[in-house]
């Protein structure tokens, strides 16, 4: 009986050590079996869709980056991020019903449209429904302002423009003068005075500047009329690859050798340069990262493996959806809530935040009314003799 007894106690004891150990792994599967929805808007068909198809590609990548990251924690709950991808058809209609199927799956947290004018239409209904836009590099207020209260920028391209005319100036001390060829885009006001100013805060001389219809393929009129100004260096304030290709090549065909510069991005940096001759890849310059460098940060070097092991380019777009998914890690964390109206009010509180790209703080006030821009280093490619140099120059 005694020793009945003693098995039966030593059953007991082992029973409540077995529970004591299992306890905090039974909490935490727990705890990871809550999944938050994320929308992001992109356009997968439509004319639009190849030049956005590296956001995409790399959606199901950056999201399972961020879930290998630990997720998202919210007092003590553990959240996997689950990225919800619409199509926006490459229009603003199509912006619009791609952000109600978001909202009716109950999202609160989304990555917009690149595409401004879709990016507005869709602003009073999410706004309306507080859901958060972490839109990845943004330009002017038109989509982030004073009252736009759940819109944000993880960066904005504005920061860039006094940092690229220094360097302009620094490493081209004999360029005076300047000509703008710029796309006609309802979204180029702000960046265009931008890049005015900075021209005329430097002593510099405008001699010339036109925009050009958004599809144009033919720039040889408008270079024409801009080089008889006979300018030094040629600011295209802001591009993409098929545009930027197309002035290169067309304006050193008609003999400019002068620096051809965006202090927006251009495009991808490396698509640029396997476009261009080769004979007219010199004294090119972007602020925008190479992320093709061996300078990127960690975060974005794994996350180009993934990208690459299922094929796609890794190109400039393709951190963009993990660029986005990462800062609103951050926020809701530091909020410790899915309320969006808490996640934005703790973010008007921070100051620095973590990115892909390293330390930023949150700011924008004296530009945007508001401080919902995260200031990131801000970044320069260079093209020189057909080759990309890339550094974080601020």
């Amino acid at each position: 009986m005694k020793r009945l007894m003693f098995f039966v106690v030593l059953f007991l004891l082992s029973f409540q050590a077995l529970i004591s150990l299992t306890g905090p792994f039974v909490e935490e599967a727990a705890a990871q079996a809550k999944t938050l929805k994320v929308g992001i808007i992109t356009s997968i068909t439509g004319p639009m869709a190849p030049a956005f198809k590296p956001i995409f590609d790399a959606a199901k990548p950056g999201e399972t980056l961020i879930n290998q990251m630990g997720g998202i924690r919210v007092k003590g709950q553990k959240y996997n991020v689950k990225l919800v991808v619409e199509d926006d058809q490459s229009s603003p209609p199509g912006a619009i019903a791609a952000a109600n199927k978001l909202m009716q799956a109950g999202v609160k947290f989304m990555i917009p449209p690149m595409f401004m004018p879709s990016n507005l239409a869709i602003a009073p209904i999410t706004e309306e429904a507080k859901i958060l836009r972490m839109k990845t590099l943004g330009s002017g207020p038109e989509e982030v302002n004073a009252k736009t209260r759940f819109s944000f920028y993880t960066c904005s391209s504005l920061y860039h423009v006094d940092p690229i005319y220094d360097y302009l100036k620094k490493s081209y001390p004999n360029v005076k003068r300047i000509a703008i060829i710029m796309p006609d885009d309802p979204g180029m006001r702000t960046p265009q005075e931008f890049n005015v100013k900075a021209i005329e805060a430097r002593g510099l001389e405008l001699v010339f500047m036109e925009p050009y219809k958004i599809g144009t393929e033919d720039y040889y009129p408008i270079l024409t009329k801009a080089l008889q100004k006979k300018p030094d260096a040629i600011s295209l304030v802001i591009s993409i690859v098929p545009w930027t290709a197309g002035i290169i090549n067309q304006s050193r065909e008609l003999g400019f050798k002068g620096p051809i510069f965006c202090p927006a991005p251009f495009g991808d940096v490396n698509l640029v340069n396997g476009i261009i001759n080769k004979d007219y890849a010199y004294d090119l310059f972007t602020g925008a990262t190479d992320v093709l460098s061996d300078k990127m940060p960690a975060k974005v070097k794994d996350l180009r493996k993934r990208v690459e092991q299922s094929n796609p380019p890794f190109v400039m777009d393709s951190v963009f959806p993990l660029e986005g998914l990462y800062i609103l890690k951050q926020s809701i964390e530091a909020a410790q809530s899915l309320d969006t109206d808490k996640v934005v009010d703790t973010i008007e509180h921070m100051n620095e935040i973590d990115t892909i790209w390293g330390k930023a703080v949150w700011g924008g006030q004296e530009i945007f009314g508001i401080n919902h821009v995260a200031r990131v280093p801000v970044p320069l490619s260079r093209i020189m003799n057909g080759k990309v140099t890339f550094e974080f120059i601020k």
